[in-house]
């Protein structure tokens, strides 16, 4: 079975390639022995890009136009309102004040956060999801999901704390499962990536002690995105529905 057919294989391969950057960073941040957030964001933010840019140019080297990897506008609905309002409950965690919290820490912070939005939506919700459906809708939307839970495993090796890892793993796979089912609804990616980035940048702003609060506020996501979740599979797949669905080529 040649790899260029086997959208397992190549979802497996994308999932690889998302790893790479920031091992790339990660890399280079021992080697110097880095060690201020602002310039370990700023190599970490470098580093992404490159990803970016890779994810883009794969994209345009493949079959597909960049508009059937959700490149497309998309309408204000108001479950968005709820992923904000749930997201901002972070805050309630307090502000972390790493690296003297200066403008210039944020700024970088707030690059880095848009690069890795762009980056992992680009590759998990773009082309693998793109690429799974052809093994159909629900193969897509859960195969993404579990690449995506399991891509945060490597959060171990950076000696991460074991509970908020397992924690942010499964958080992960429901982000995922939602993000997914967005791009299934919608046709676009745009949400994704700016809830992507918007997630990253309040986690990296508030306090992530692992304390019984941030415990709490975590399950709290995890409920709110099983709730999503639920809600957009029973809108994606009533009986009328899957029927509409069956063409593979326009699930994005």
């Amino acid at each position: 079975m040649k790899m260029k057919n086997s959208p397992i294989l190549l979802s497996i391969l994308f999932t690889v390639l998302a790893l790479v950057f920031p091992a790339i960073a990660g890399t280079i941040i021992t080697i110097k022995n880095i060690s201020t957030l602002s310039s370990i964001f700023l190599i970490q933010f470098i580093s992404t890009t490159a990803g970016v840019l890779v994810t883009l140019w794969i994209m345009k080297k493949s079959k597909f136009m960049f508009h059937d990897f959700g490149f497309r506008r998309f309408k204000a609905e108001a479950w968005m309102a709820v992923i904000v309002i749930s997201e901002l409950i972070a805050f309630l965690n307090g502000i972390t004040d790493k690296d003297g919290f200066s403008a210039q820490y944020v700024f970088i912070l707030l690059l880095f956060v848009i690069a890795v939005g762009f980056c992992e939506e680009l590759i998990f919700r773009g082309l693998i999801f793109k690429y799974l459906s052809a093994k159909g809708l629900k193969v897509a939307i859960l195969g993404s999901s579990f690449l995506f839970g399991i891509g945060h495993l490597a959060n171990l090796a950076s000696g991460a704390d074991l509970l908020m890892t397992l924690l942010q793993i499964t958080y992960a796979f429901l982000f995922g499962l939602v993000c997914a089912e967005i791009v299934a609804k919608t046709k676009s990616i745009i949400f994704p990536i700016i809830w992507h980035a918007m997630h990253d940048f309040i986690a990296f702003l508030t306090d992530s002690e692992p304390n019984v609060l941030a415990v709490s506020i975590y399950v709290f996501h995890c409920i709110v995105l099983i709730g999503l979740a639920i809600y957009f599979w029973r809108a994606l797949f009533t009986k009328k529905d899957s029927m509409k669905l069956k063409n593979t080529e326009s699930y994005v």
